[in-house]
């Protein structure tokens, strides 16, 4: 019997593919699915929150879920599922651990990839993520925040997209360069090439300058904030390589960086952890957003 090839690093095809289906590694999705969905909607009952415009298109809002605090800091946070779809809209279920912590919780919606029923490719996600900080940075004083103490938290395909704020120029959108303070990508790709090279891409079609440009490895030079990178150790082993590279490669540049393994934690997990306001992952990114006065 042949052996099946490689076609990234040790991986066969088939173990690349299986690397991306978190349903593999993570049985307990859907329960977790419905505690996140049973969370936001305890949350929104509970607390004052206003859905903001910021930008043109259908499903580009930012939902502000305000702390007491005058002039407090921003954690704006960018949601995954795969770039796909998600009619929950389940992503405010930790504001409680934010807004206790002093700081304001902004949770973005934004388009994702869904073809052939939307024409919505990567690019478009990023650049309305791109604008959402832009608004952030120019409207946080009408809710009560400091537009020079914005942050960033990202989970899954979320933090991807984290990473690639983290590593835009932001001068060439009328920003300061450094307008993100810190920030935290939680189980994220870092590098596209094995997307690419996985089923994944009969649905995230980029060209090779695309690939290149949201691949926030190859643009370490860019990043003018500490930044924490964390997985889950039950995780595939992709994305637990993907956090370790990624941490390592900032260490190498002598970036500041902190690597947090999230003990006992599945790729849904780990970020659930951020309702427990005494978790390491909730500690870490509610330290950096104090760190900056």
């Amino acid at each position: 019997m042949a052996t099946a090839p490689k076609v990234f690093l040790d991986y066969t095809q088939q173990e690349l593919d299986d690397a991306f289906e978190q349903n593999i590694w993570a049985p307990n999705f859907e329960e977790l699915r419905i505690a996140n969905k049973n969370g936001c909607d305890d949350v929104r009952r509970r607390l004052t929150h206003a859905e903001h415009r910021y930008g043109d298109g259908p499903e580009e809002t930012v939902e502000i879920l305000p702390t007491d605090r005058a002039n407090a800091p921003i954690l704006f946070f960018v949601h995954g599922g795969r770039w796909k779809p998600q009619p929950d809209n389940s992503f405010v279920y930790f504001a409680d651990t934010v807004i206790a912590g002093g700081a304001h919780l902004a949770a973005v919606r934004f388009s994702t990839l869904d073809p052939p029923k939307r024409t919505t490719r990567m690019p478009d996600m990023i650049a309305e993520l791109r604008r959402a900080v832009v608004w952030l940075y120019k409207n946080a004083a009408s809710f009560g925040g400091d537009a020079n103490r914005i942050h960033v938290i990202g989970h899954s395909s979320g933090g991807h997209l984290a990473s690639v704020l983290l590593t835009t120029d932001w001068t060439k959108h009328g920003l300061p360069a450094d307008v993100l303070k810190s920030g935290t990508c939680v189980s994220g790709m870092y590098e596209l090439r094995p997307v690419m090279l996985s089923n994944r891409s009969e649905y995230v079609k980029l060209s090779a300058e695309e690939e290149d440009e949201f691949s926030a490895m190859r643009h370490l030079d860019r990043v003018r904030c500490p930044i924490t990178v964390a997985w889950g150790d039950k995780e595939s082993p992709e994305f637990q390589r993907q956090g370790r590279t990624f941490a390592a490669a900032l260490k190498t540049k002598g970036l500041a960086c902190r690597e947090l393994v999230l003990k006992d934690a599945n790729h849904f997990e780990g970020i659930r952890t951020m309702t427990q306001p005494q978790s390491p992952l909730a500690q870490s990114v509610m330290a950096a957003i104090g760190e900056t006065k």
